[in-house]
């Protein structure tokens, strides 16, 4: 026998898909009384009584991380319908079986023992996620102390105890972690052991615990196997500067001389300059497969990814601005054929107060065109845009970022206000380059000195300001799937796209906020943002940008939603009183 004399005995493993041993798996949902019954009865059946039960069920959306305020019903039900209901009932009739068995054997089973799976959130919660901590906590301490009372009643020897893992390394965090700063954070800043535990780590303490020869005397107790977890970060780094602008701010319309400063100074001046994060939303819909994505071979299936879009995906994402008080301090841009395709939904995105601009009429490239089609497109988009909202649209993005030299000019002589089409520059904005065409070598039959000569890049534009955008700040190249499109993923997964804008923030914020001292730079940078409807708007990924804005508005006064009229609007200003450049 081993140390544990556990062979032979009969476990049954709620949530459990393989082991080690003879194994008869049963389907069936714990929180519904007649399935969890049926299954238990089907391994006792099986295998004979049921000795040893390990309840383990634990579900969340790890999709959303919401304030107690914020939380749907529907979401804390369906949790605690699975993990409190569902480990209920299971115990229930886990403890009926044996009563049963009992009853037909004349005598009490062997080892009869439970164990439940808590967390450590049940032990020092988790923000973001009160409908499972608070669950868990229930589990683990409350339900373990009033069942170990009433266990002995039914067998002398019964004994239940829980065990409350911190982060496990299952395929369930992938990826969750791969971030050194939120590693630290979750799973090394708090723990003496630095390390995430391994399920082994988990099995073993569920199998000393189930064991009567070696936790015989054990019962009504929670483990941790958190390695010496001692707590929570409350604060993170960001969240911390954040909290540091709102004291400095607020502290800085007080009396310094009459009231004595006992906060510490920040580690950064309240001079340094603001971030402007410039969301956007191209409303391209079907359009966007009759202009860049014209495909011979496109048909009712792509389209309709497009009517998806205006009748799914702008309604979704409209809610989510309005709920996050942002719906009024971002900028559309909508095609003509979006316009007169989506009335109301176009009507809807007018009302949420937001700025509209331009993107073509059927998401045409520059280049597909010839000057004067391009002429009578931005024409036809103005006089429609116009009667829409009553007043002249002053922004326009190329479709596809398709955008040549003649395309500014006609900008400027229409009297629009900006361009956001290049990547110049990722974070500042500068006015719109006025150079001549680049010209490509000839490499058939001319002397190498006719290509060897440098690109004029210099000279600008003291009319249209270009407001930096580029295909890293975006969602659907890595998110949505294009079938005639080369570049297009669409399988990639979302929380890998929000580590990497997370990145780019925290890199501009760390370094890109200086002013400069000839104070030719503006009083502020900018984080463009450009999303789709069609990839935006789907299920799987509009979660990831709600949790990714959210992030955003952690940061206080220092970071701030704005139109990009308001933008292009603030850079003429501040560079007309420095005589910019």
């Amino acid at each position: 026998m081993s140390f544990l004399g556990l062979e032979g005995l009969h476990v049954f493993i709620t949530g459990a898909a393989g082991g080690i041993g003879n194994l008869h798996i049963v389907q069936g949902n714990i929180s519904d009384e007649d399935s969890i019954r049926s299954c238990i009865l089907d391994a006792r059946d099986h295998f004979g009584p049921v000795n040893i039960l390990i309840a383990n069920a634990g579900i969340t959306d790890e999709s959303h991380e919401y304030t107690i305020w914020e939380i749907p019903l529907e979401l804390w039900k369906k949790t605690y319908d699975t993990n409190i209901q569902g480990t209920f009932l299971t115990i229930k009739h886990f403890l009926r079986a044996a009563e049963d068995s009992q009853k037909q054997t004349g005598k009490e089973l062997d080892n009869l023992a439970i164990v439940i799976t808590g967390s450590e959130t049940g032990k020092f919660g988790q923000a973001g996620h009160t409908e499972y901590a608070s669950g868990k906590a229930g589990l683990q301490y409350g339900l373990i102390r009033g069942v170990k009372n009433e266990i002995v009643r039914l067998n002398a020897k019964a004994r239940v105890n829980a065990v409350a893992p911190g982060w496990v390394d299952t395929p369930l965090i992938e990826g969750r972690l791969d971030d050194p700063k939120e590693l630290w954070a979750e799973a090394q800043a708090t723990v003496p052991l630095r390390k995430i535990a391994q399920p082994h780590d988990v099995a073993c303490a569920m199998a000393f615990l189930a064991s009567h020869r070696a936790a015989g005397h054990i019962s009504g107790e929670c483990i941790s196997v958190d390695g010496g977890m001692e707590g929570r970060i409350v604060w993170k780094e960001g969240e911390m500067n954040a909290k540091a602008t709102s004291i400095e701010t607020s502290s800085s319309s007080m009396d310094h001389a009459k009231v004595p400063n006992s906060i510490p100074t920040p580690a950064y001046s309240s001079k340094k300059r603001k971030i402007k994060v410039a969301l956007s939303v191209d409303f391209d819909a079907v359009s966007g497969w009759l202009g860049t994505g014209k495909h011979p071979e496109n048909n009712m299936a792509d389209y309709s990814a497009g009517i998806f879009a205006g009748k799914v995906g702008v309604v979704r994402l409209v809610k989510l601005f309005q709920k996050l008080g942002i719906a009024d301090k971002m900028t559309w841009f909508i095609p003509g054929h979006s316009m007169e395709t989506f009335p109301d939904e176009t009507r809807t995105i007018i009302q949420s107060g937001c700025e509209i601009a331009l993107h073509g009429y059927s998401h045409e490239g520059a280049g597909q065109m010839n000057e004067e089609q391009e002429k009578d497109v931005i024409l036809r988009c103005i006089e429609l845009a116009t009667t829409l909202t009553g007043r002249k649209p002053v922004g326009w993005r190329a479709p596809l970022y398709q955008i040549r030299e003649a395309t500014y000019t006609m900008l400027e002589e229409l009297g629009f206000e900006y361009d956001t089409s290049l990547s110049t520059h990722d974070s500042e904005v500068f006015f719109a380059p006025r150079n001549p065409p680049i010209r490509l070598p000839d490499f058939s039959n001319q002397p190498a000195k006719s290509w060897m000569q440098p690109t004029t890049i210099n000279q600008y534009s003291q009319k249209l300001v270009e407001i930096p955008c580029n295909w890293y700040m975006e969602d659907a190249t890595p998110l949505n799937f294009y079938p005639h499109t080369s570049n297009s993923h669409g399988y990639v997964d979302s929380r890998l796209i929000e580590q990497m804008w997370k990145d780019r923030f925290m890199w501009l914020w760390d370094n890109e906020r200086e002013p400069s001292e000839d104070g030719k730079k503006t009083s502020f940078l900018v984080f463009p943002l450009v999303l789709h409807p069609d990839t935006s708007g789907m299920a799987h990924i509009i979660g990831m940008v709600e949790r990714f804005l959210k992030w955003l508005q952690t940061w206080g006064d220092e970071v701030v939603f704005e139109k990009y009229e308001d933008i292009a609007a603030a850079f003429k200003l501040e560079q007309s009183r420095v005589g910019g450049s």
